[in-house]
């Protein structure tokens, strides 16, 4: 597959710095790295995390924009340990792929150490086998070979001391300030575990145990629907992980990995959270044990346990998304 580019020129100025966290950092990107365009801090010091997270998806948006780019990073979903609210349910793109078979790609060098290598692997495939195997769909996700390399663009940027400086990775090749965003050789990247700071700190909370960011286009096919573009997903360390016996209601004990997973996937292929409570609906636990209604692998939070597999209302939705004929 090769390499798609498009350009930022507008990127190299304008952009609003902001610290996650009260903390006032001094170090500016441009100390940290050579070359690197210089950024303003936000006088903000009480903002809210999803206040910065929109904050800084909506600077870079508006530099895509002057820059004459239709192409944007939708607000991302934050899957946290429950029970909790879904801070973007009202921020949908509907955005689906615009292709049959997107790629992707498992970071191999940042998977948990847990579990055992092996295993970590067969669960994230079989997370994303799980979507694919859904009848009357056309959609396909197919795994690519992990040649090594910082695929990673959302990962954060960080200090010498561990503190999250900005949501984006200037040190990767793919965010190319002078020549432009390149995306990687496949359309996802499953970037894998990566610092606990990169939760707490640049997204805001410890709780959070994974997150997908999406790229989206316009719709130049005619179906109504943005078109995904680029996707990245990460998983939070800070948790202990397992592939074997995760315990439902005890979210103290290791969190399932193939669950999680297969909740990113979902909101890979644009499916968004379902199944309450959100918003205003109080968490309560009814008689037989359960949150949600429906039940759904896209239920907004994780309760320990394991649901692995797309239940009625998430086949509903990718056949929404996805029908053959469409």
């Amino acid at each position: 597959m090769t390499k798609r580019r498009f350009f930022l020129p507008a990127l190299a100025v304008g952009l609003s710095l902001v610290v996650a966290g009260c903390q006032d950092h001094t170090t500016s990107p441009d100390e940290l790295i050579a070359g690197a365009p210089s950024f303003s801090k936000s006088g903000r010091s009480k903002e809210t995390p999803v206040a910065r997270i929109v904050e800084q998806v909506d600077d870079f948006n508006a530099n895509l924009e002057a820059a004459g780019q239709s192409i944007r990073l939708d607000y991302p979903w934050l899957f946290v340990v429950g029970p909790g609210t879904d801070p973007f349910g009202r921020l949908r793109t509907d955005s689906r792929w615009p292709i049959t078979s997107p790629g992707y790609i498992l970071d191999e060098s940042d998977y948990t150490t847990d579990a055992p290598f092996a295993d970590v692997d067969a669960a994230l495939v079989a997370a994303y086998d799980s979507w694919t195997d859904i009848a009357s769909t056309f959609i396909e996700a197919v795994r690519e070979p992990d040649n090594g390399g910082n695929f990673d663009v959302i990962d954060g940027l960080f200090d010498g001391t561990g503190n999250c400086i900005f949501l984006f990775d200037l040190t990767s090749p793919n965010l190319d300030f002078a020549n432009g965003l390149i995306f990687p050789e496949s359309d996802i990247v499953v970037g894998g575990w990566v610092s606990p700071n990169y939760f707490s700190q640049c997204l805001g909370s410890a709780n959070i145990i994974g997150v997908t960011w999406t790229f989206s286009d316009v719709d130049m096919n005619g179906d109504n629907y943005r078109d995904i573009q680029y996707v990245e997903q990460f998983y939070n360390p800070a948790f202990t992980w397992t592939t074997t016996n995760a315990v439902y209601l005890d979210v103290g004990a290791p969190i399932d990995i193939e669950t999680i997973a297969a909740h990113e996937n979902g909101h890979a292929h644009g499916l968004g959270h379902f199944g309450g409570p959100i918003g205003r609906q109080p968490f309560k636990l009814k008689p037989n044990l359960r949150v949600f209604n429906p039940e759904a692998v896209m239920n907004p939070f994780y309760l320990g346990g394991e649901k692995r597999t797309p239940l009625r209302t998430d086949i509903a939705g990718l056949r929404t998304l996805y029908a053959r004929g469409q």
